[in-house]
């Protein structure tokens, strides 16, 4: 009897020592994480680019450059260090869930929103913070979401991977900085109505960002003087939502108006690419 009771303690002990490498691991990286994004916010804080890239991913920050450019502005000081007035105090918030894959992770954490939904139940706000390791880890994205407090069953909510958005999935990849595109003739806006289909724009040999559903932005590279090349690319897609694509082109003026360029809405032979030239002046 002794001899089975001191078996069974040496197993037990063995599997926690097995364990203990993953704990130990887990409470690293978390530790890893956090340092990262308390470096984030002072290289916000500082308002210098130099700064802030070393602690923002290149995809983000060439991605951001872009879109700035293309709505005829500039990264300045000011839109740094809103970075750090307006990003996650993860201090005042609980932690709850370590994400990881390849060369991705992330830092889950909670608060008690203060708000209740429409059918009067208290609420909670998780916030996810998604790194890239590029030379160390880096800032990819970060996201809130509200979620009930508690569960049917009584149980409080909990964060699942679904949760997340598409800026902060994780998918085990580091993705290419974007080509800087350079300031346009015209600025341009893109809007993008299409349930069951993902369109993909191009507009003079600049990928848009891919839509499934509905989306409004700027476009990056903007619109040139005279002839504009654009594709687009439908591909259907399994969603619960099926509707008729529209997608339209709108130039931006000097007078803060727009100017449709370009209108999309087929009735029938949607999927495919499809090819347009609009003249601007």
């Amino acid at each position: 009897m002794a001899l089975r009771i001191n078996t069974l303690l040496l197993v037990i002990f063995a599997s926690f020592l097995v364990l203990l490498p993953d704990c130990t691991f887990a409470k690293s990286l978390r530790s890893d994480l956090e340092n990262a994004w308390h470096a984030h916010l002072q290289a916000s804080r500082s308002g210098n680019e130099s700064e802030l890239q070393g602690t923002m991913s290149s995809y983000s920050l060439c991605t951001l450059k872009n879109k700035l450019v293309s709505a005829q502005r500039s990264l300045t000081p000011d839109i740094i260090k809103s970075f750090a007035k307006y990003g996650p105090d993860i201090s005042t918030m609980e932690f709850t869930r370590l994400l990881e894959k390849g060369d991705n992770a992330g830092l889950v954490y909670v608060r008690d929103s203060g708000k209740k939904d429409a059918d009067g139940n208290p609420t909670v706000t998780f916030t996810a913070i998604k790194f890239v390791k590029e030379s160390g880890w880096k800032v990819e994205a970060t996201m809130n979401c509200d979620k009930p407090m508690y569960q049917a069953d009584g149980c409080k909510t909990q964060f699942y991977m679904s949760d997340l958005r598409p800026a902060c999935v994780m998918d085990g990849t580091v993705k290419p900085a974007p080509t800087l595109v350079q300031t346009p003739y015209s600025t341009a806006l893109l809007d993008v109505f299409s349930y069951g289909y993902q369109a993909q724009v191009m507009v003079n040999g600049i990928p848009q960002k891919p839509v499934t559903a509905s989306w409004s932005g700027v476009v990056i590279g903007g619109l040139c003087k005279d002839e504009n090349k654009i594709s687009i690319k439908m591909t259907k897609v399994d969603t619960a939502k099926q509707s008729v694509p529209k997608i339209r082109i709108r130039q931006l003026l000097k007078n803060r108006t727009t100017r449709e360029v370009l209108k999309f809405a087929p009735q029938k032979n949607i999927e495919g690419v499809h090819t347009f030239t609009v003249s601007v002046r």
